[in-house]
C-alpha cells in the first residue's frame, strides 16, 4: 500500500493549491529544506489539507465516490454501471475500482494533513500570529479526523497513520477500529479548542468549532455513544451561529451559497479549473452540463414522503402523464420535488427552457427508474461539463437538529416528554411545510419517535450522501437483501410504472465493511482482508 508519498510529490500538491509558491522556487529545486519556511508555506499546506475533498476534472475522487454516490448503496437509489452499480448491487468484490478510489483519495488526504502537522511548528510566526498558527493546526486536525472518520466508516479496521513515514515503515497492519476512532476524537479535540465559531470574507470556508462538533456527533453516533452525540449536537445548536434558511430550496441555491445554515461545504468555482464534477455526473443531458445521470432514485424514496393533500387534481396539461403516475407523486411532503425531478415535474433545460420531465430526455442517460436527481444539480444555464461552481455541503444545522433528536431519544425510555426532542424534529418539518403535522409533546413512544426521526432523516437528507452511515447504524443496509428496484417505463409517449423489477439487488452481513482494495493488499500483504471476500 502506497501511504508514503514523496516529498517532491506531496510539495507538487501543495503548490498546486497555492501557484504564488511558484514564485519562490523552481520547481525542480523545492525541497524539505526549501518549502516548509514561511507562513505563506504553511497556508499552501493547509490549502492542500482541504483540496484532498474536491470533485475536481473527473468523477474518480473522494467527495464524489463518498458524498456524491453513497445513497445509490442504499435502497434510496441506485447508481447506473461500473464500479458503483456491482456496490449498489451487491456484486462488488476487491479489485472494484470505486473501493480503491475511496481508499486512496482518503489516505491522500491523511498524507497531506499528516505532512502539515509534521511541519507547522518548524514555521517561524510573528507573536501575533500565534492564533493564526493555532487555528491551522486544528484546521488540518479536522480535516485528518474527517478523512479517518470515512475510513474506518466503510472499511472498519484500516491503518492508522499519524506522520509521513520512510520505505521501511510503509507495509502497515490495520489498526483496531477503536484505535482509529480515540484518535479521530483526539484530533476533534485539537481541533473543538482551537477553531473559532465563524468566519468572515475569504476565511468562509475553512473548519470552524462548529463543523469539528458536527463531525464528533457523527463519531458518537457511529459508537452508539448517545448521550455524547446529544452533548455535541446540542453545542452546535446553542451556538446560535447557525439558521435554518426560510424554505427548503434556499439551502441549495448556488446564489445563496455559505447561508447561515451551512456548516462545513466543499468550495468549487468554474473556469479555473476548480469546478465540480457532480452536476456532469447527476444531471441529465437536456441540462447545460450535459450530465450523465448517474444516481436512479428510488419507488422506495418517494414513498418516504407523506401526503399532505390526500386527493390531488389531475391539472396537468400533457395527457402523456398517466392519472395513476401523476397522483402518485402529487400531493407529497414538497421537499420530494425539490428533491428529485420525476415525471410530471417540470425542469429547466439548456438554454433555459422549460421541459416536461421524462420528455426530452432519451437513451443512455435517462434513468432506469424514469427519476433522476434535483436536490445538487444545476438547472438551466450555468451547469458546466466536469467545472460547475456550485459548492458541496458536507453539514447543515437541518442534519444537527436530526442527530439531536436521534441522540437524546435514544437515551429516553418510555413516552418521550422532552420537549428539546421535539422542537428539534418540528423545526425541520415547520420549515419545510406549514401543512405537515407536528408533533406534540408527550405525544410519541421512544419507538414511535425514533421511526419518525429516521422517516424525516430520509426526507430532509436524501440525496447528501449522509445517509448511508445512519442505515449502516439502523442496521438498515440489509433492506438491500432482495431489493426490488421498481421505476417508470415510457411506451411510446406514455410514461406508466414497470410492471417488473429493473433488478434485484442482493445483501450478505459481510457487506458492512467494504473489502480492503485488492491492488493494496498486493503492494502490502500486511494487510489482512475483510471477512467474506476473496482472499
Amino acid at each position: 500500500m502506497k501511504i508514503k508519498i514523496s516529498l517532491l510529490a506531496v510539495l507538487v500538491m501543495l503548490l498546486a493549491a497555492c501557484e504564488n509558491v511558484l514564485d519562490k522556487q523552481p520547481l525542480d529545486k523545492i525541497s524539505e529544506a526549501t518549502f516548509w519556511l514561511s507562513p505563506a508555506d504553511a497556508e499552501a499546506g493547509i490549502q492542500a489539507c482541504y483540496d484532498a475533498l474536491q470533485c475536481v476534472g473527473t468523477s474518480k475522487n473522494l467527495s464524489y465516490e463518498l458524498w456524491g454516490m453513497m445513497d445509490c448503496f442504499t435502497p434510496l437509489a441506485h447508481a447506473r454501471d461500473g464500479g458503483r452499480f456491482q456496490i449498489a448491487s451487491g456484486t462488488f468484490d476487491p479489485s472494484n475500482a470505486v473501493v480503491a478510489e475511496v481508499w486512496a483519495s482518503a489516505y491522500r488526504g491523511v498524507v497531506r494533513c499528516n505532512d502539515f502537522l509534521m511541519h507547522i511548528d518548524d514555521i517561524p510566526f510573528a507573536d501575533n500570529e500565534a492564533g493564526r498558527k493555532s487555528r491551522m493546526k486544528g484546521e488540518a486536525s479536522f480535516m485528518r479526523a474527517l478523512y479517518y472518520y470515512q475510513l474506518t466508516l466503510i472499511f472498519g479496521d484500516v491503518p492508522l497513520i499519524l506522520e509521513i513515514q520512510n520505505v521501511s515503515e510503509a507495509m502497515v497492519e490495520r489498526t483496531p477500529q477503536a484505535q482509529v476512532i480515540q484518535a479521530i476524537y483526539d484530533d476533534l479535540d485539537v481541533a473543538i479548542n482551537s477553531l473559532p465559531e465563524s468566519y468572515s470574507g475569504s476565511d468562509i470556508a475553512r473548519a470552524s468549532k462548529g463543523a469539528a462538533l458536527t463531525l464528533k456527533t457523527k463519531v458518537q453516533l457511529l459508537e452508539e455513544d448517545f448521550a455524547g452525540a446529544a452533548i455535541s449536537a446540542k453545542a452546535v445548536i446553542d451556538s446560535d451561529v447557525y439558521t435554518l434558511q426560510p424554505s427548503f430550496p434556499d439551502v441549495f441555491n448556488m446564489q445563496n451559497e455559505n447561508n447561515s445554515e451551512v456548516i462545513f461545504d466543499i468550495q468549487f468555482i468554474s473556469f479555473v479549473q476548480d469546478g465540480n464534477c457532480f452536476d456532469k455526473m447527476y444531471a441529465t443531458r437536456a441540462h447545460s452540463s450535459w450530465g450523465w445521470t448517474w444516481i436512479h432514485p428510488s419507488l422506495w424514496l418517494v414513498d418516504k414522503f407523506e401526503r399532505i393533500d390526500e386527493n390531488p387534481q389531475y391539472t396537468i396539461e400533457d395527457a402523456r402523464i398517466q392519472p395513476e403516475v401523476y397522483n402518485y407523486f402529487e400531493g407529497r411532503d414538497p421537499r420530494l420535488d425539490w428533491t428529485i425531478i420525476r415525471p410530471g415535474a417540470h425542469t429547466i433545460g439548456e438554454g433555459n427552457v422549460d421541459m416536461l420531465y421524462p420528455y426530452g430526455v432519451t437513451g443512455y442517460t435517462h434513468s432506469r427508474t424514469g427519476m433522476t436527481v434535483r436536490k445538487t444539480i444545476i438547472e438551466g444555464d450555468g451547469g458546466i461539463a466536469y467545472d460547475s461552481p456550485n459548492n458541496w455541503i458536507l453539514f447543515r444545522l437541518a442534519d444537527v437538529l436530526l442527530m439531536y433528536a436521534e441522540a437524546k431519544t435514544e437515551t429516553l425510555s418510555g413516552t418521550i416528554t422532552d420537549a428539546s426532542v421535539y422542537d428539534a424534529i418540528n423545526e425541520v418539518r415547520s420549515r419545510a411545510s406549514d401543512k405537515l403535522p407536528l408533533y406534540e409533546v408527550g405525544s410519541l413512544t421512544k419507538e414511535e419517535m425514533i421511526e419518525n426521526i429516521r422517516n424525516e432523516s430520509i426526507r430532509e437528507l436524501a440525496m447528501e450522501g449522509w445517509l448511508y452511515a445512519r442505515f449502516k447504524r439502523w442496521d438498515w443496509l440489509k433492506l438491500n437483501d432482495g431489493f426490488k428496484l421498481m421505476g417508470m417505463k415510457t411506451n411510446g409517449d406514455i410514461c406508466t410504472f414497470a410492471d417488473s423489477p429493473i433488478l434485484t439487488c442482493q445483501y450478505f452481513d459481510y457487506h458492512k465493511w467494504w473489502p480492503i482494495p485488492q491492488q493494496e493488499r498486493e503492494i502490502n500483504p500486511n494487510l489482512t482482508q475483510n471477512p467474506g471476500y476473496p482472499e
